[in-house]
């Protein structure tokens, strides 16, 4: 029988093939099942966010661990009752506001129309009253109620599973006992590292945004400030989508020229904590480029969803750690200091 020899071209190109086929199978499976992933991934994510107070209880004041963790759930409850407070006052002082929000948005529409009308466009016959007619009204809560259900329900889980990640991984030093946590605290080192970075530049600049707000008169400048703190952990998206409201707020109450400065002005203070506050905490912490960050938002974005874009960086950093580790070490992560 005659031995066939393949040359060293074909082989690296047979290998070529294979990988690929691997990498469209693997994703395959994760978009697959990105409902449960998403889930389990957010849950991870929860849980190194407030890992660094947990283990500051346990290492300064040598707190057990069940204590520990029980203070961290007590202070997450409490702070999240004081943000649903807050956010419905914000409701209740918006609802009062909101005939005048629509008095504005009825004008500004007819002056479009005017403005359009005066340069030969005809513009499409649309009122602006049904733009937010009963009809709109009603159909837009019986499309959004359920999903606002769906995603009640998948927060109880999500805050279910973060607990148990938590009570996992809330170990200090080298006394993580099973294999688990032990991988977990070692490839998370800069996810929990990117996250503290996300949460200073976050803190500081909505710190000046609050200020700048509140200059410029904008209606409700804590709640833009509080959502802006949120979405700066999804870099970049995560800025364009709190800069629309107090915009849109401020062309409404004030015209086209206070709302240009509300966006300049959060543009500045953005462009301040990109090239100035993120480099200087980067050189501390760790070092990812722009173009790792928007590969990370497409890829996840495409493979998980919306979710994607709020673990895409840090599932990024940690398969980072996981794929320049030698083979002989990576399902045996050696000791971690936390």
């Amino acid at each position: 029988m005659e031995k066939f020899n393949i040359p060293g071209n074909e082989t690296a190109s047979l290998r070529l093939l294979q990988m690929s086929a691997y990498a469209v199978i693997v994703a395959w499976g994760i978009q697959y099942a990105s409902g449960f992933l998403s889930i389990v991934l957010i849950s991870l994510l929860w849980a190194f966010s407030v890992l660094p107070f947990t283990t500051s209880l346990r290492r300064r004041y040598r707190v057990r661990k069940g204590t520990a963790v029980l203070c961290t759930v007590i202070l997450l409850i409490a702070i999240d009752l004081i943000l649903h407070f807050a956010l419905l006052e914000a409701y209740f002082h918006m609802g009062v506001k909101l005939v005048f929000y629509e008095q504005q948005l009825q004008a500004l529409y007819e002056r479009i129309i005017q403005f359009l009308v005066a340069r030969g466009v005809e513009p499409a016959a649309l009122s602006s009253k049904s733009l937010y007619s009963a009809e709109h009204m009603i159909t837009f809560v019986e499309v959004t109620l359920p999903k606002a259900l769906g995603l009640f329900s998948d927060r109880i889980l999500v805050s279910i599973l973060s607990v148990v990640f938590l009570i996992e991984i809330a170990e200090i030093e080298d006394r993580a006992k099973t294999p688990l946590a032990r991988a977990l605290l070692y490839y998370g080192q800069d996810v929990q590292r990117f996250i503290a970075i996300s949460a200073k530049t976050g803190a500081i600049t909505a710190l000046a945004n609050l200020t700048l707000l509140i200059a410029l008169g904008v209606d409700f400048p804590i709640l833009w400030c509080v959502l802006y703190f949120f979405l700066q952990f999804i870099p970049t998206i995560g800025f364009v989508i709190a800069l629309i409201p107090p915009a849109i707020l401020a062309l409404l109450a004030f015209g086209w020229k206070r709302a240009l400065f509300v966006v300049i002005g959060l543009t500045a203070t953005q462009m301040i904590s990109d090239y100035l506050l993120q480099p200087i905490l980067m050189k501390k912490g760790l070092h990812i480029s722009f173009l790792l960050i928007m590969l990370s938002l497409l890829l996840w974005g495409f493979l998980l969803g919306p979710v994607g874009a709020i673990v895409g960086v840090p599932l990024t950093l940690a398969l980072r750690k996981y794929i320049q580790e030698p083979l002989d070490m990576r399902w045996r992560p050696p000791a971690v200091n936390i």
